[in-house]
């Protein structure tokens, strides 16, 4: 099998409520979309990249231009299985959100894309009217602990799972020990500093943006932590992820959503499914009014069961 045929595409749609976190304010999510064929048929992928910088280094225009580079080196080079891929992909580990589109394109190649079923895991934004199941993550502001007390008195039984974006310091560790009164699952990416997390290993501390490697995942494995927030993009696909678990079989592998439309929500869903644990999946229409691809979905006692996405051609904006 080779790939063939390389075609970008863009959409854009507006959230129904705007995000806020410590580092943007999204009122819109733009999406590059690729397709490329493998033995005769057209298979596409989104890219989670965002248009600047705010969370990672690539950018959609960066994106543009590795997939571009990509496939002008591997688009004559025969691959069988996802193994092969794999390696055939590992040279462009530098360029990961661009090498996981081939990542998952050659995945749905070698795959029946069945129904995926798992876990609702929700992400709490200003101006939602949710009810949540199974897990809350809840953003870092000044009335974190307010909110996470409300958030316990109404569903005793749910995790909650709390996000920093990497915006704490020793200041704020008086808060983390207070919130632990609340039984909180794990504090998402609360540091910056390094050394903050070896020094506070007893708390339930799991990286996110720092989680970009194995390398660095060693590294903070070796400072206590031992749950990641893994978004398929940031690695270079599926395949990396599979290998960093089965490498460190006592790492907690939480697979991260971007504000996804469905065609990525899909495969987020899917690793989550190999990983067992409560992903960042939520039905359709929690952030979006509007997608690209159509799916089925079922909620029911608080897992998601949704079919691939058909890609919508006329929604998209072919770039030439």
């Amino acid at each position: 099998m080779k790939f063939s045929n390389l075609q970008c595409y863009t959409y854009e749609a507006p959230f129904k409520h705007p995000i806020k976190t410590v580092k943007a304010d999204l009122e819109t999510r733009k999406v590059l979309v690729i397709s490329l064929e493998v033995a005769g048929h057209t298979y596409y992928a989104e890219s989670n990249a965002f248009e600047t910088d705010w969370y990672h280094v690539e950018t959609i225009e960066t994106v543009y231009q590795s997939v571009h580079a990509i496939y002008e080196e591997i688009n004559d080079i025969e691959w069988q299985d996802y193994a092969q891929l794999g390696a055939l992909l590992a040279p462009f580990r530098r360029t990961p959100h661009a090498m996981a589109l081939f990542d998952y394109i050659g995945w749905q190649s070698l795959n029946e894309r069945a129904a995926v079923t798992v876990p609702l895991g929700y992400t709490l934004h200003s101006g939602q009217h949710i009810k949540p199941q199974n897990r809350v993550k809840i953003k870092w502001s000044e009335h974190v602990v307010e909110r996470v007390k409300e958030i316990r008195a109404q569903y005793p039984e749910i995790r909650i799972a709390i996000d920093a974006n990497g915006s704490l310091g020793e200041e704020d560790l008086p808060t983390l020990e207070a919130l632990m009164t609340y039984d909180i699952d794990y504090f998402e990416e609360p540091f910056s500093d390094f050394s903050l997390y070896a020094a506070n290993r007893h708390l339930p501390l799991a990286i996110d943006e720092s989680a970009s490697s194995i390398e660095a995942i060693i590294r903070y494995y070796g400072a206590g932590v031992r749950i990641i927030v893994a978004k398929y993009a940031r690695f270079g696909g599926g395949y990396p992820l599979l290998a960093i678990k089965e490498a460190i079989p006592d790492l907690r592998v939480i697979v991260g959503g971007m504000y996804e439309y469905g065609l990525s929500k899909y495969f987020t869903a899917l690793l989550a499914s190999e990983f067992k644990t409560i992903p960042d999946v939520t039905p359709r229409g929690t952030y979006f009014a509007e997608d690209y691809a159509h799916y089925e979905e079922q909620v029911e006692n608080g897992r998601l069961t949704m079919t691939f996405p058909v890609v919508d051609m006329n929604q998209l904006e072919e770039l030439t």
